[in-house]
């Protein structure tokens, strides 16, 4: 059975977060969507981690932004991993799995990030399986002005309609959301607006209780076999 979910960095219980090894197992399990995180080394490599330092998941200490790309290859992750780039998650989640890439980006911290991105992901031909979103909403807005194609996204903690006519002018069409902020009003406005939603963290029994009133939203984990657990129960 296919879960139609986000496996958030991979599977970051079992694996170290954002490694190759870690987006393996997902779609072993079954996920649809595959969550990562991307930056650029000091040459310009988009690179998958979630901090803008290597200092909590490497054995290394530093500023992604500090390392060039082959510096970051001599690190390692976890036990016995390395820094993957975006072409290599790219080209494995070909024809498997969706992408969304969120864009570490804060105000210009990677000066060209948004064009790396897109080049890659035209480069990898994986413009249909991708979507590209952040927190930082000028990034989102950069890459439209780079790509009429994009599927874009914006991150919000809170459900807020304030983002509607940006996401209406940008033509972003996913939203992502904390899963405490979802109110049956705020789901309606979104499906009203054809705007996909997809909400985190579904890791416990009572957060997968409040999205499987909504089928159509998208949930995020980092739990995939408990997820997976109550997902199977629900839709079997």
């Amino acid at each position: 059975m296919k879960i139609k979910a986000l496996a958030h960095r991979g599977y970051p219980i079992k694996y170290a977060e954002n490694t190759m090894s870690s987006y393996q197992a997902a779609y072993q399990l079954g996920f649809t969507h595959l969550e990562l995180d991307v930056q650029l080394s000091k040459d310009g490599v988009p690179v998958l981690m979630h901090d803008i330092t290597v200092n909590r998941v490497t054995n290394g200490k530093g500023f992604i932004r500090d390392f060039s790309f082959q510096e970051l290859r001599e690190l390692t992750v976890g036990k016995n991993e390395k820094i993957p780039t975006l072409d290599e998650a790219l080209l494995f989640a070909k024809d498997k799995m969706i992408v969304s890439i969120e864009l570490k980006q804060m105000g210009h911290l990677y000066e060209g990030l948004e064009e790396t991105v897109l080049d890659v992901v035209n480069k990898t031909e994986m413009m249909d399986q991708v979507y590209v979103n952040s927190f930082d909403h000028y990034a989102i807005a950069r890459m439209r002005e780079l790509s009429a194609q994009m599927e874009l996204g914006l991150i919000q903690h809170g459900a807020t309609p304030a983002l509607f006519p940006f996401m209406e002018e940008i033509n972003a069409t996913l939203l992502s959301v904390r899963v405490e902020y979802l109110t049956d009003d705020f789901v309606k406005a979104c499906e009203d607006r054809g705007i996909q939603l997809v909400v985190w963290p579904i890791d416990k029994k009572w957060q997968f209780d409040i999205i499987a009133k909504y089928p159509n939203i998208l949930g995020t984990t980092n739990q995939l076999e408990r997820f997976k657990s109550f997902y199977e129960s629900h839709y079997s």
